[in-house]
């Protein structure tokens, strides 16, 4: 768009200095008149120019979704509205939205005519590229004179939130997970506690406790309140741990650790709350994100959306990591851990959590292979067998740069 603008002025010069040659050649008299036809073209339109520009009344509205996914399409309408009376042509609009491909964020349109009280509409789909939370805008509004020879800059600050979620990848089978059955503070179970097939005894009422578990029977039988006591649900519990260490973050733009450790926990997330798991997610990326056990979508979205921005900046060790986060990992429960091999020697460590009942399962991404002119093949099979010679775990799965994720869990 620019590009054709600078290139006519070019061409305008070009002539100008032409004219003047063959004036000085012949009379000047031709050269005068060709430079005062110009003259009076440029005035004209650039007065033009100043008087759209200063009575133009446009106003801008973006129709669009608020979530996607990383690799989505995203389908953006754009409604330019000219709310004064006097038309506007010549007039190019650009957005702008930061998660595009590199070189592809600002999407420009060229509108020849728009007149008074009247509104275009321009659609436009842009390649969701990269996770994160954006917002779309502003616009961006050049005026052109008739002859496009000037051009005036307007911004739009109309700001359109975005967040886009980690690509998730299919996965066919997991590693079994352990039952629990203890009384989860804030978990949304199946059926929930009170259902009669779950009732077992009575005991007597404590303050605080609803009056809808008032046994009202053998409350007026004792002649104090009792209340009716139920089993204690049995449901799955899971937690998922990674600690985004910023020196351990190889790699280049999307194929980096740290995006496919965020894009492991994501999909692993998406699966386990499929099959109804309640899940907990405990992870360091320079500040301490803990989210508490529960399930359902809700619980899911609040998951994807802090694994949407996380971002390498835990400056501590994976070790030191745990050692903060292992009083929130409840007994006879499953601990899913995204780690980089670079920390394989704090396994051990957390191994430790066998004696609570906690079953691991490591899901290990080898860091060196994201090196360039790295032979993935050889420095995957020599980090398989440091690690299983250290803490021999057949549960363990291991992620190298380019794999096809998904056929890891077949």
């Amino acid at each position: 768009m620019l590009k054709a603008y600078r290139l006519k002025w070019v061409l305008l010069f070009f002539f100008f200095f032409a004219n003047l040659l063959i004036g000085l050649k012949t009379t000047l008299g031709f050269f005068f008149f060709f430079a005062y036809f110009l003259l009076c073209g440029a005035a004209v339109s650039l007065a033009w120019l100043l008087l759209t520009f200063l009575t133009a009344r446009l106003r801008f509205s973006r129709k669009m979704i608020s979530r996607a996914t990383e690799g989505e399409m995203l389908d953006c309408e754009v409604q330019v509205y000219n709310a004064g009376w006097l038309p506007v042509f010549n007039l190019a609009v650009e957005d702008y939205f930061a998660g595009a491909e590199p070189g592809r964020e600002k999407q420009r349109f060229f509108i020849n005519w728009l007149s008074g009280k009247n509104t275009v509409q321009i659609q436009y789909a842009s390649l969701c590229f990269r996770r994160g939370e954006y917002k779309l805008g502003p616009f961006v509004a050049y005026f052109f004179d008739p002859l496009n020879l000037f051009y005036l800059r307007r911004t739009f600050y109309v700001l359109s939130p975005l967040i886009v979620y980690p690509q998730i990848f299919r996965i066919e089978k997991f590693p079994a997970l352990v039952r629990s059955v203890l009384p989860w503070f804030g978990i949304e179970t199946a059926r929930s506690s009170g259902d009669d097939d779950e009732f077992y005894g009575v005991r007597e009422y404590k303050e605080g406790e609803s009056v809808k578990k008032i046994h009202w029977i053998s409350s007026a039988r004792k002649n104090k309140l009792i209340v009716k006591q139920f089993q204690l649900q049995s449901f799955f519990g899971t937690t998922i741990m990674f600690n985004l260490q910023k020196s351990q973050n190889l790699g280049q733009g999307k194929e980096m650790v740290a995006e496919y450790i965020t894009k492991i926990a994501a999909s692993v997330a998406h699966y386990l709350s499929e099959k109804g798991v309640s899940i907990e997610l405990l992870a360091h990326i320079g500040e301490i994100v803990h989210l508490p056990f529960n399930k359902g979508e809700e619980h899911l979205e609040n998951i994807l959306r802090v694994l949407a921005v996380a971002q390498a900046q835990s400056m501590i060790s994976f070790r030191e990591a745990f050692e903060e986060f292992a009083r929130f990992i409840p007994n006879d429960s499953s601990l899913v851990v995204v780690m980089s091999d670079q920390d394989y020697q704090d396994l051990p460590h957390i191994v430790s959590l066998y004696t609570r009942g906690v079953v691991l399962i490591p899901l290990i991404v080898i860091s060196d292979t994201f090196l360039p002119d790295s032979d993935k093949r050889k420095v995957s099979r020599q980090t398989k067998i440091k690690v299983l010679n250290l803490v021999n775990m057949q549960q363990a799965k291991f992620f190298s740069q380019g794999d096809n994720l998904s056929e890891i869990f077949i």
